[in-house]
């Protein structure tokens, strides 16, 4: 087949165009005009530039195309505003559905977030379990889940939802910050550190949007995608500083200061659309994510393989290469 990745250049869509190759798929990457793409040529990916905002260039990129992995999106780690956010990763991606209905592609991916469900007290959730965003990112994604299963019940689109949590691996940088903080060898733990939290590796995400884009019969589906199992935060923070050679204070800070300050800025996020500094970087501690991965073993045939002691390391090892640690 002949498949765009749109967010080609990005962490999780470079390592999808890699595992498509590999298949024998002609892949193509949409990207923006001014992203380096030297690495994605070197390994046979044809180039769309374009922005999603642009409706022409979207539509271009998918001529052709037989299948759409749609990745492209502002994220949490960019901080857009409501207006931003709403912009890219909801119109942004009606761009893409018309341009996917125009095309007659045989089966469009969408790529959402684990993080629709907000601060999680009543863990595990599933694809059933009601959402909750509390940032311009998470709204955006649900905003963008209602826009494509619309599209597959008013005219027949052809789409699957992918939600994932923070992912693992080699290109990730969503842990520098952690990494960072516990590097310092002075980091305590929020709250008791029994919550937990729910992780993926790269190539178990990849090989779960194989799937959403292959398997038979499942079109309007959801489907979590992500490790093994969750880890309470307590052992995650000690798998952090093993790797990094540091040792974790057995002190903690209360966890009651940081879950007032959370929820101001979820309600001032609900009422002005505004969210307090720093206020989601603390819900790894007074979150207890846990995913179940069911629907997505039952039907997908998804099993995760990689621990998370090894995508840890495969984490730090690259940043280190890469001098960000």
């Amino acid at each position: 087949m002949k498949v765009l990745i749109t967010g080609a250049a990005g962490f999780v869509g470079s390592h999808l165009a890699k595992s498509l190759l590999r298949d024998g798929h002609a892949v193509r990457g949409f990207v923006r005009p001014t992203k380096d793409t030297s690495d994605l040529e070197q390994l046979g990916v044809e180039i769309a530039r374009g922005d999603l905002a642009d409706s022409i260039s979207v539509e271009r990129a998918l001529q052709g195309c037989d299948q759409v992995y749609h990745l492209a999106a502002l994220t949490s780690r960019q901080k857009p505003s409501r207006k931003e956010a709403m912009t890219v990763n909801c119109e942004g991606t009606g761009h893409v559905v018309r341009a996917a209905l125009k095309a007659g592609i045989s089966r469009m991916v969408y790529s959402s977030t684990a993080g629709v469900y907000g601060v999680i007290s009543n863990a595990p959730v599933d694809e059933a379990s009601p959402v909750n965003p509390d940032s311009p990112y998470q709204e955006a994604k649900v905003a963008g889940e209602a826009l494509v299963l619309a599209a597959h019940r008013e005219h027949q689109l052809p789409v699957v939802i992918a939600r994932f949590p923070g992912v693992l691996g080699r290109g990730s940088m969503s842990w520098v910050p952690l990494f960072r903080a516990i590097g310092t060898g002075k980091f305590r733990i929020i709250g008791s550190g029994h919550n937990h939290t729910h992780t993926g590796h790269i190539l178990d995400v990849v090989d779960g949007l194989r799937r959403c884009g292959e398997t038979p019969d499942i079109e309007g589906q959801c489907y979590l995608l992500a490790g093994k199992s969750a880890t309470r935060i307590d052992e995650f923070v000690k798998l952090f500083a093993k790797e990094l050679g540091v040792s974790i204070s057995s002190m903690r800070l209360p966890d009651f200061p940081y879950r007032v300050f959370h929820g101001m800025s979820c309600m001032l996020y609900r009422l002005f659309g505004v969210t307090l500094p720093r206020a989601n970087d603390y819900e790894l501690f007074i979150s207890d994510k846990v995913l179940s991965l069911e629907k997505a073993k039952r039907e997908l045939g998804y099993e995760p393989k990689i621990p998370i002691e090894q995508g840890i390391r495969e984490t730090l090892q690259w940043y280190r290469e890469e001098g960000l640690i």
